[in-house]
């Protein structure tokens, strides 16, 4: 089906594609990920659109450049893709814009076959690690280059944030909607509905961990004494939707409980703390480090631990 892109091979395309979305949230459904597109169309029908091409662009990037072709029809080569577009789209500011963007998500799918040759040996997933490299470097180089800038509305969150006392009664359902739209670096309720539809759409139990996550990042984070206001953006609680989900669905199902995947969600908290003040001095945002380390830190416990060893399940 990929020899030529005719009118039904662009079909595939377009599915596969919108396989990418959803498996940004960890899940493979091209529905889902359709209700993630729409999600952030309504939000911004550009970046809705920088987002299908970059999903598509990196789709093709890892079929005809060394992809794994089974992980290629599951979309894994668009996810990073899509996340390194949009970033590239929201924090750098220039003329040729789109063009970065499609040369990020290019490189984000690169990075993703390249790694994930030397990683499989060991089976370390390699999450969102080539969109957060990617974004990376794409910041560092408007720093430096004239040719590029960054966007002024993006200010990396001050460190002393961290350390705001408690005042008000932080929204709950406000922090959970906002949250799994932030996984997209999206601050908009229609998209995060959208994306909370698209994963009870998937399975009751994407929906149902998301909602775990949250909770579990919310009562960490509002412990250790947060701003309330960070709280209701969603920006402590879209590493640990993402965590729970991977870590939860990962360890054994026959526990029927979802130990391990809390203290992932809550470990993304003071990660997440931790990696601010490293990059905040370095005008870098934090995006899902903390949930690549608190997932790659308890993947590591489950095959080194015998305790915490699992039957591995499929997605």
């Amino acid at each position: 089906m990929w020899g030529s892109f005719k009118l039904d091979s662009i079909k595939d395309l377009i599915r596969i594609s919108l396989k990418g979305f959803s498996q940004v949230m960890l899940i493979d459904n091209a529905i889902s990920g359709g209700l993630i597109l729409l999600g952030i169309m309504l939000h911004s029908p550009l970046l809705g659109l920088m987002a299908l091409l970059s999903s598509m662009i990196g789709t093709v990037t890892g079929r005809y450049c060394g992809g794994d072709q089974i992980a290629v029809s599951h979309g894994i080569y668009g996810f990073n893709a899509i996340l390194s577009g949009i970033a590239v789209m929201l924090f750098l500011q220039n003329d040729w814009n789109w063009v970065i963007a499609l040369f990020a998500a290019i490189a984000a799918a690169l990075l993703m076959a390249i790694l994930s040759r030397f990683l499989a040996k060991w089976n370390i997933p390699l999450l969102t690690f080539p969109f957060l490299f990617v974004t990376w470097v794409s910041l560092f180089a408007a720093y430096r280059f004239s040719a590029m800038h960054v966007n002024p509305s993006f200010v990396t969150s001050s460190p002393a944030n961290w350390n705001l006392p408690v005042e008000g009664k932080p929204n709950f359902f406000l922090g959970l909607i906002k949250g799994v739209g932030e996984v997209f670096i999206i601050d908009s309720l229609w998209a995060g509905s959208l994306i909370l539809i698209a994963l009870f759409v998937a399975g009751w139990r994407f929906g149902v961990y998301a909602i775990i996550g949250t909770f579990v990042s919310w009562l960490t984070a509002y412990s250790l004494g947060v701003d309330v206001e960070l709280l209701d953006l969603g920006l402590y609680n879209y590493n640990a939707v993402l965590a729970m989900i991977a870590v939860g669905l990962m360890f054994d199902e026959k526990n029927n409980f979802p130990l391990m995947g809390i203290f992932a969600a809550a470990m993304t908290v003071p990660i997440a703390a931790g990696m601010d003040l490293i990059l905040y001095p370095k005008g870098l945002p934090v995006l899902t480090s903390p949930f690549i380390i608190s997932t790659w830190l308890f993947l590591a416990m489950r095959r080194t631990i015998p305790i915490f060893e699992p039957q591995i399940t499929e997605k």
